[in-house]
Parts: C-alpha cells; sequence; structure tokens
C-alpha cells in the first residue's frame, strides 16, 4: 500500500493533488476506525471516526507512540502482529477489546504495512472495525438456522407456481427425500399429483386468497407403520403485503393420534370384559334409531331387539367367593356372550347387567334368543376354587319396530329403560326368564308408576318436599296419656300431599328408605326441643331401617345428641321387620329401651307367629293390625282374636292400640275388650304439623 504522509503545515508549501484530496477524504469518512504510525510506532495521523469513537482530539493523539495511546497492555499482545506489518506482511485478527472505549466489543484488528515508492515499508495502518453487531446477527441467524434444521416440524416455502422455495430437512424427510430433492421442485412432483390436487391444491388456493388453512392426513408408507400428519398452510407476504408464497408447517402427530384412539377406544369399552359399555352401548342404539326413523312410511320396522341381561345368583357368588370370583365370572359370561351371535353388539352396563343388540329379528326371534342366553348361563355354571355356584340370568327385550315409533322417534334412555322394565317384571316373576316390553301390558304400566313414584321420592330428598303429619292416638282406658303419631307425606311440585303408600313401596324396594326415615328423626328431634314438655309423639321405622345396623347407630347417637326426656317419644316398628331382623331389631329395642323411650310393635297379628315371638321383644306397646279391627263390630271371630290379643298383653303388662277406628260402636267394643289405647278417623284424621303445634315449632330440618 502507498500513501505520502502529510506533516502539519505540509498544506500551504506543498498543495495537495486532486488523488490525494480523494485519498483524505475516504481516510477521513471511513466507517473504521484507522491510524498512521511509523516505524517508531508513532502516531503520525488518525482519522475522524477514531477521534470521535475514542473522545480524544488530534492533538491529544498525534505525535504519541502506539503504546502510550492504547495501554501497554494491548499493545504487547498486539505486537507481534504490528512487527509482522512493519516486515512487509499485513496481519488481521478479530479480538474483544480491553480499553475502556472497547471493552466488550468484538473487533476485527487490521495491520497493513504503508510503502514508500520505492516499496520499502514506513510504517503501518492500524484499523480496528466493530463487528459485535455483526457477531450477534450472525449467532442468531446460525442459531435459527440450526434450529430449523434440527427442528422436528417439517416447514416449506412454497411460490405462486406451487414450486418449493425452501425447505428443512424434517420436510424432505416427511417425503423420504433429500432437501437439494425437493427446493425446485412442484408440489406435486414431490407428494405425489392425486395427492396434490385432492388433499392439498384447494387449501393452497385459499392460502393465496389470505386464508389460513389446517388439515390432517395419514401418510402410509410401503414397510412402515402409518404416519398421522398435522398440517397448517399460513400467507408468506412480501414487502408491498401481497402474497407472494406459502409457508408450509408439518407436523408427526402419530402419536397422538394413536393416544386418542387409545383414549376413545378405553371410552368405550368396558375395562374388565374388554366389552363395549354403556356409552358405547347408547351410542349404538342412537345409530339404530336413527337409522329406522330414516325408513320412509312404507317400511315395516328395522325389527332391532335390545336385550338386557341381569345375572339373579351374581350378589351370592361375591359375597360367598369374593370380588375376584365375581370378576371372573363376568369375564365368563361376557365371553359367553359374545360367542352367541358374532354379529350382535355386546356391552357391560356395569355391575352384572349386559346387554345384547341385534338386529332383523321378529318378536318371536328376540325372545327366543333371550331363552337361548338363559339357558346357556343357566347350562354354563360357574367353578371357583373346587366349589360351584349356579347362575342365573333374567333377559328384558326391548323392539325397535314400527309400535316404537308409532306416536314418535324413542329416545336412546326410553330404549334401555324399556329393556329394563321389562327385565325387573322377568325378576319380580322369578328370575331365568325373559320379558318383552310392552307399554300395554298391566304388569309394564304398573313398573312405570313404581319408576315414577322412586324419581318423586329421589326428588323429594334432593328439594326437602317433605312434611310432616299428625294423628292422634287417644285414650279409652281412663288411665293412659295421649300422644300424637308422626306421619309423613311427600308433597307434589304445586305443594299437595300424595298418598303415602306410593312412594313408600317405591322407596322400599329401592333401599330408600333408610334416608327418608333419618330425615324423619332429625326433623322430629329439632322440633320436639321447643315444644312443651308433656307433648308425646310416635315415629314409625321401616323394615329396612330397622335391619340396618348404620341406622341404628344414627338413631341411638342423634337420640343421646338430642337428650329426650323419656317418656316423650316413641318408636314403631312393625311385627314384620321385627321378625326378619331379629337380632338387629333386638339390640334396637335394647338401645330405646335403656334410653327411657317406648317400643311399639306396630301390625300385630299380621303374622302366624305374633304370639310366638312376643315374648323375645321388650315392647311397651302392641298395635293391633287394622285388618283385624275393620270389621270388628259384626264379627265374633275378630272379637275373640282383639280380646286374646288384650288378655297376652295383660299379663305381659303390654298396653293395647287399636287403629281403624271409624265409628262410635267400633270405640265402644274395643273399650269393653279393654283396648287401651285408638286411633283411625272418628278420632282424628292426619294434619299438617303447624295445625297442631303452630309455625313456631318448625324448625329447619
Amino acid at each position: 500500500m502507498r500513501k505520502m504522509v502529510r506533516r502539519p503545515g505540509a498544506e500551504a508549501l506543498h498543495p495537495l493533488q486532486p488523488h490525494q484530496l480523494a485519498f483524505e477524504a475516504c481516510f477521513n469518512a471511513s466507517p473504521i476506525r484507522i491510524l498512521f504510525c511509523d516505524r517508531d510506532m508513532v502516531v503520525r495521523d488518525v482519522n475522524a471516526t477514531f477521534l470521535e469513537t475514542e473522545g480524544f482530539t488530534r492533538g491529544e493523539v498525534v505525535g504519541k507512540t502506539l503504546a502510550e495511546l492504547i495501554g501497554p497492555a494491548v499493545f504487547e499482545r498486539d505486537r507481534p502482529q504490528i512487527e509482522a506489518a512493519l516486515a512487509g506482511e499485513a496481519q488481521s485478527v478479530v479480538s474483544w477489546g480491553l480499553r475502556r472505549a472497547t471493552r466488550g466489543r468484538l473487533l476485527r484488528i487490521r495491520h497493513e504495512p504503508v510503502r514508500d515508492e520505492a516499496g520499502a515499508v514506513i510504517g503501518f495502518l492500524s484499523m480496528l472495525e466493530d463487528t459485535t453487531d455483526l457477531h450477534q446477527l450472525r449467532q442468531r441467524v446460525s442459531m435459527q438456522d440450526e434450529v430449523i434444521n434440527q427442528t422436528s416440524d417439517a416447514l416449506a416455502v412454497v411460490d405462486a407456481d406451487y414450486r418449493y422455495l425452501w425447505a428443512n430437512p424434517s420436510y424432505a424427510r416427511l417425503w423420504n427425500r433429500l432437501t437439494e430433492e425437493v427446493v425446485g421442485r412442484t408440489v406435486a412432483e414431490v407428494i405425489g399429483h392425486e395427492a396434490f390436487h385432492e388433499r392439498v391444491l384447494p387449501h393452497l388456493i385459499g392460502c393465496f386468497e389470505g386464508r389460513v388453512a389446517r388439515y390432517t392426513f395419514t401418510c402410509e408408507r410401503e414397510g412402515k407403520a402409518e404416519t398421522h400428519v398435522s398440517v397448517r398452510l399460513e400467507p408468506l407476504r412480501g414487502e408491498n403485503c401481497e402474497i407472494v408464497g406459502v409457508v408450509v408447517n408439518a407436523r408427526d402427530v402419530t402419536e397422538e393420534a394413536q393416544l386418542n384412539q387409545r383414549l376413545r377406544r378405553q371410552a368405550l369399552r368396558d375395562t374388565l370384559t374388554d366389552l363395549a359399555n354403556r356409552h358405547a352401548l347408547e351410542l349404538e342404539i342412537g345409530s339404530r334409531i336413527e337409522a329406522c326413523g330414516a325408513c320412509n312410511a312404507l317400511c315395516q320396522g328395522c325389527n332391532t331387539a335390545l336385550l338386557l341381561v341381569d345375572l339373579d345368583d351374581f350378589k351370592v357368588v361375591n359375597d360367598l367367593a369374593g370380588h375376584a370370583a365375581g370378576d371372573a365370572l363376568l369375564r365368563q359370561i361376557a365371553s359367553l356372550l359374545r360367542s352367541m351371535d358374532p354379529d350382535a353388539f355386546v356391552a357391560r352396563l356395569g355391575g352384572d347387567e349386559f346387554a345384547v343388540v341385534t338386529g332383523m329379528v321378529t318378536e318371536t326371534d328376540a325372545t327366543r334368543f333371550g331363552e337361548r342366553i338363559v339357558h346357556s348361563i343357566e347350562a354354563l355354571g360357574f367353578v371357583w376354587q373346587g366349589e360351584c355356584f349356579s347362575v342365573g340370568a333374567s333377559v328384558g327385550v326391548a323392539l325397535l319396530d314400527q309400535q316404537a315409533f308409532a306416536a314418535s322417534a324413542p329416545s336412546v334412555q326410553d330404549v334401555i329403560n324399556w329393556a329394563d322394565r321389562a327385565c325387573f317384571v322377568a325378576k319380580e316373576k322369578g328370575g331365568a326368564r325373559v320379558s318383552v316390553f310392552h307399554p300395554d301390558d298391566d304388569e309394564m304400566k304398573a313398573r312405570f308408576r313404581e319408576i315414577g313414584n322412586l324419581q318423586l321420592v329421589q326428588a323429594a330428598l334432593q328439594s326437602g318436599r317433605f312434611e310432616l303429619f299428625l294423628m292422634p292416638v287417644a285414650p279409652i282406658d281412663g288411665t293412659s296419656a295421649p300422644w300424637h303419631e308422626v306421619l309423613l307425606r311427600v308433597l307434589s311440585e304445586d305443594g299437595r300431599p300424595l298418598p303415602p303408600a306410593v312412594f313408600i313401596a317405591a322407596a322400599e324396594r329401592h333401599g330408600l328408605m333408610s334416608r327418608v326415615d333419618r330425615w324423619v328423626v332429625e326433623t322430629v328431634l329439632k322440633r320436639l326441643a321447643g315444644l312443651p314438655d308433656d307433648v308425646h309423639l310416635s315415629i314409625n321405622l321401616s323394615g329396612q331401617s330397622v335391619g340396618d345396623p348404620i341406622f341404628r347407630d344414627f338413631l341411638l347417637a342423634a337420640l343421646d345428641a338430642a337428650a329426650i326426656a323419656p317418656g316423650r317419644l316413641a318408636f314403631e316398628i312393625t311385627e314384620t321387620s321385627a321378625v326378619r331382623s331379629m337380632e338387629t331389631a333386638l339390640e334396637l329395642i335394647a338401645g330405646l329401651k335403656a334410653r327411657g323411650l317406648e317400643v311399639v310393635l306396630d301390625d300385630f297379628g299380621s303374622g302366624l307367629s305374633s304370639f310366638g315371638y312376643l315374648r323375645r321383644f321388650d315392647v311397651d306397646m302392641l298395635k293391633i293390625d287394622g285388618n283385624i279391627i275393620g270389621n270388628i263390630g259384626h264379627d265374633v271371630v275378630q272379637q275373640t282374636i282383639v280380646a286374646g290379643i288384650v288378655a297376652v298383653a295383660e299379663a305381659m303388662h303390654v298396653k293395647v292400640v287399636a287403629e281403624y277406628v271409624e265409628d262410635l260402636e267400633t270405640l265402644e267394643i274395643l273399650r269393653d275388650l279393654g283396648v287401651n289405647l285408638v286411633q283411625g278417623y272418628y278420632i282424628g284424621k292426619p294434619v299438617p304439623w303447624s295445625q297442631v303445634y303452630g309455625d313456631r315449632d318448625l324448625l329447619p330440618a
């Protein structure tokens, strides 16, 4: 490099030539910091960029040695390159700055020899270029390139001619190609013309119209498992916001798709038997209903049958052999049902209930198929650890035929409920048989009513639609004290009390009476606390509660917490429930008596063994069954029976109550026979609690 060094003041004696002026302008305008040093390493010239960047004046730089200017540490670091430049070899190095003005910056430092006209080295130029921003940009670009190349997402850019402008390695691998085999080719050439036109082209057209597109597809390769791919296409816009291409982002979602498939399968399968579950059954029935509903008026019905199979003796196996045996039995039944008709849809609803859906059958065919199921399960038997168990089944059949669609298309739950009610009838008749649902059948109507009553009780429990009534019990012996029997009524939605018999029967059949009795006990105990001390009440306990040890413990604990005084409260239990749950009933009676409370044996005389069991029950009163009292005025036999009961009661020091007293004549006969207390419509009808004790006692239940 040649340069004429200009000394201070030389301009006036030797004016610069045009080319020298041009050089001087470039020297000072350069964005690179430049120093010129002689062979003694003394700074002889400096450009404006160096002075501005370093914050020096020209006088503070020119004439100083390079070591003085940049410091001894930096000078010693750069000395080998400087000496090489003075020897005629240009040197370049990239290094982090050490001085205050350059610390933390990445510099490209070049030492360039300066020669005179004869070619001798007369000094050197030191040029400092700050490359920090460029270095960081390159790092970012390099990192982005690495991320793009390493990412599992398949990325590509497609131009308006549907040709690949760019693709990363993941995208090329998706099509079993190298990157150079994708870029420059059309999409159709890479993925196939059929796939391009049917699957991709409509989305590309939409993308070039400004819309984002998403779709999924399955990629099948020879000898390999299928790959599920999720694709997103997004418009690529140029400087003027015009769409110049499409960015393709394809992602392998095979694991996610397989997981979703497994989850969907699990959601529709019973884990114990691997049959379809209830949800799957509902979907199947729904599709059958839809198919039937699509038939025209001339259709004779698709004749689909739902057979609900309920095992009759499953609880015996569970109780005697354990749950492992019960599970094994359920798997055995599932295998049997699956084998009986390969074309049938078989499901487990839960517990010991199964369902079979079969098509193209008449009622006769469905009944025969149900009988085959009953006989096959019966013949199958069950052996567990050397012990044999007999197993039976009841089958309820619901048909999707013209009659089912007579009024309107049934719902899925309608069809399942039809089969369930038919199955209940089969069980009521003794089990091990088939029953077909017919809406006009008397047994089916009764089942409908019971289901409605059950729903009524459940709704009353949830919303508190219960009300307590009181019925007076009057003394006729001149010594006994009066009391009121507490009766429960369920209220309709409009607040009317409903007949008790219908809901009590449904509640007892379906195991809800203990919950109902709890409500009554808790409510009476709360209200009794606010009544006068001479108030005497009796509460009826259902047979279910009398035989339930958990209810017994609840009742005794509630009585202890309420601290009811002796003589204020009595509990009525039926003779039948006491005999049926003898041990639990005896424990309950003993607990009540220990707390000073009275026990009334209700419906006495309804059983043949009444007198035989009477000695075992430590009761305070006998309430004679109403059927014995009904026609006592004209029936000598009934009078004799009552007289006998009174005699036995007197011998045991037990009082006698007679119910169903409808007139004065009956009352007088009972008085003459020695009955202590009476109740019935002649004495007083049941009335709401508030009519007897007022609203002040209606504490929240």
